[in-house]
């Protein structure tokens, strides 16, 4: 079709058009805090209430022995959040076990950690951070060490671990703590508030891989999971195993987002001239009566008509005599802002339920606040924002299609 044909002639620009929301796309800055040795009775719950309290997730490894003693806490973590992750039965300094006993200190502790959750999949720290052959060849889990130790098995105070990490940390850093002192708790909050306010996320050790485009391999050391150096590659061979597939199935079948063919490319950031194409095709291609007079939209332009409609309807607002910047990326926010105006801003607000939080529900511009709410209380729920939303990362195409697939079915 015509348009589809366009849509592969402009498909290095890629969705949205908010013009006068000048908030600067940037990828999030991500860390994970996770902590050993637990779970303990006293210090653990209150590391967990710390947390609680600034919308962070953690991963905790726990020995699996230690469990049964604590079931209901565990129990609770995991119904709250919070990932677990083993760590081996016993505590044990696996150097020198052999294979056999290697593998029944991680299998020990998965059994009780799956008996106590209900969740099957759990990431493997070793004690001590052991990382022999005959462990990696032992274990049948990637292997989660950490970039950030600022103790480094010594006694130390909670300020001058707090002060290790804030200097040293980088985006993508593993941290580790435990849940078993005053100290470790102090240093976490000051950890945690420190860097919330420089602009990092917490998100747990999965979420962090999943983030990255990570897929973690059994057998294999990992320290951080640094940002890729083309976080919008993406091998196209695998696009079935991609999270939003069936969104991009959709997207494909209906003819409102095709590839160009070279490929789909999910991770590739989305523009303004495509988001208002995208959103005109979802609601049918109507015709707008008006012309939207923007300076730098020619009136052959493939996205003009998309635009027109756009304005008339109410999706693009506050344009005045603004430039539209059609190559300019555009942010989450903003896409959710979008598709809210597309709803009719709160028409379904009967059937709506409780708006979801973030861990960084406080870095969501006003404007976008109420959108980003009600699409939740709605029902739309991302297969890529579980923990964190990061409303000012630039949307991708992958992004748009999930949301877009939900607002065919919501409409």
């Amino acid at each position: 079709m015509k348009h589809v044909r366009r849509w592969a002639a402009a498909a290095t620009l890629i969705l949205l058009l908010i013009p006068l929301l000048t908030v600067d796309a940037g990828a999030a800055k991500l860390v994970a805090i996770t902590f050993d040795d637990g779970p303990n009775q006293t210090w653990t719950p209150q590391v967990v209430e710390a947390l609680n309290q600034r919308w962070v997730k953690g991963t905790f490894f726990m020995v699996g022995s230690w469990v049964a003693a604590k079931e209901d806490l565990v129990r609770s973590m995991a119904q709250q959040g919070h990932q677990i992750a083993n760590h081996t039965w016993e505590h044990l300094n696996l150097t020198g076990l052999d294979p056999q006993e290697v593998r029944l200190q991680a299998e020990q502790s998965w059994a009780k950690l799956e008996e106590v959750t209900g969740q099957r999949d759990f990431l493997v720290r070793t004690p001590f951070g052991v990382r022999t052959q005959t462990v990696l060849n032992s274990i049948d889990s990637p292997l989660i060490l950490w970039s950030q130790d600022p103790a480094a098995g010594k006694q130390v105070s909670g300020e001058k671990m707090a002060r290790s990490v804030i200097r040293n940390i980088k985006d993508g850093d593993i941290i580790l703590l435990h849940d078993s002192t005053q100290e470790n708790l102090d240093a976490a909050c000051r950890i945690i508030d420190t860097l919330q306010a420089r602009g990092y996320d917490f998100v747990t050790v999965d979420e962090l891989f999943r983030l990255r485009g990570v897929t973690p391999q059994k057998g294999v050391i990992y320290k951080s999971v640094p940002p890729a150096a083309d976080p919008q590659a993406y091998d196209e061979s695998r696009l079935e195993d991609h999270w939003a597939w069936p969104a991009i199935s959709l997207m494909e079948e209906t003819g409102i987002m095709t590839g160009d063919g070279e490929g789909w490319h999910p991770n590739r950031y989305l523009t303004r001239a495509a988001a208002a194409e995208v959103l005109w095709r979802a609601a049918g291609e109507p015709q707008a009566h008006s012309r939207a007079d923007f300076l730098d939209v020619p009136k052959d332009a493939w996205y003009a008509s998309a635009v027109a409609w756009a304005e008339e309807a109410g999706v693009i607002q506050g344009t005045g005599a603004g430039r539209f910047s059609p190559s300019s990326p555009v942010t989450r926010q903003q896409l959710y802002v979008m598709v809210d105006r597309l709803l009719g801003r709160g028409r379904l607000s009967a059937s709506a339920g409780e708006a979801r939080t973030f861990e960084d529900s406080f870095r969501i511009s006003g404007w976008a606040k109420e959108a980003v709410e009600r699409l939740g209380a709605l029902g739309f729920t991302s297969q890529n924002d579980r923990e964190v939303f990061r409303p000012q990362d630039p949307a991708t195409r992958a992004e748009a299609a999930e949301l877009v697939a939900w607002y065919l079915e919501t409409r």
